[in-house]
């Protein structure tokens, strides 16, 4: 893979720009949504994770991007209760009968939030946050970007393949961490022309498995939170437990052919 030269960087830096605009054009939209708050919500927090990628690309992964991050956090709690109830669903565990009426009505009940509209305060608060990336990005030297990108670039990809590495240890933070470390590096390469991966490529098989197996550890939080211990339903337990293994040995398995690339072919010289 061919380092990014002067005109790339050029580029990925007027399209994180743009992206940065409609980011905002979107929380905006909020204050005026028709219904749709939660998919709003959720379409801002995927565009926030590209973004982030885009700032750590040019070196501004602890300051730009930091700046996103607290906007996806800020919007965090009516889609998470969505994706909570979508988990559950897709667990399909069939257990104690009134357990899982219980859970899915609590689940349901909390969705209910998520068609609440944030105030304008909030998006305010938002938007300034963006701004203050943006204003990071446009204040680095022009003579400067292609190097930026490069070292990113690599920087990015190191750290992947070491989080990828740690999978080898099956601890479950390194699953949370690697889930991480993904989403930096493909939202890095979504600035980069001609370095997306395709849609059925092995980096967005794995983002949708560490997806998955997040969303598994979180509902397990909240169902602890919520009183359904692994002491009142051991089922249910060992039923979660079991997907999230499932779906821990497929990553891991599927990481190692990833890590050989990164090594052998994405970044060839650059060990």
């Amino acid at each position: 893979m061919e380092m990014p030269d002067q005109a790339t960087a050029l580029a990925a830096r007027q399209r994180l720009l743009h992206d940065c605009e409609e980011m905002k054009r979107m929380l905006h939209g909020l204050l005026d949504s028709k219904g749709r708050v939660a998919e709003e919500i959720h379409a801002i927090r995927k565009l926030g994770k590209s973004l982030r990628g885009g700032f750590a690309l040019f070196g501004l992964g602890k300051s730009a991007a930091s700046q996103i991050q607290a906007i996806g956090r800020l919007l965090a709690g009516p889609r998470d209760a969505v994706s909570r109830f979508n988990t559950w669903n897709k667990l399909g565990w069939v257990g104690e009968p009134r357990a899982c009426t219980a859970i899915a009505g609590l689940l349901e009940q909390q969705t209910h939030s998520a068609a609440r509209r944030p105030p304008p305060e909030a998006i305010d608060w938002c938007a300034a946050r963006v701004d203050a990336s943006c204003a990071e990005l446009l204040a680095l030297p022009e003579n400067t970007l292609a190097g930026r990108c490069s070292g990113g670039l690599d920087k990015l990809r190191r750290k992947l393949r070491k989080r990828f590495k740690d999978l080898d240890h099956g601890r479950e933070e390194d699953f949370h961490e690697a889930r991480k470390a993904l989403k930096a590096w493909l939202g890095a390469l979504g600035f980069l022309p001609d370095r997306s991966p395709a849609a059925d490529s092995s980096p967005l098989k794995l983002a949708d498995w560490l997806g998955d197996e997040n969303d598994l550890a979180t509902l397990g939080i909240w169902l602890d939170e919520h009183g359904f211990t692994g002491r009142f339903e051991p089922g249910l337990w060992q039923c979660l437990s079991a997907e999230r293994q499932r779906l821990q040995d497929k990553t891991a398995a599927e990481s190692k052919c990833l890590r050989k690339e990164l090594k052998a072919s994405w970044m060839t010289g650059a060990e």
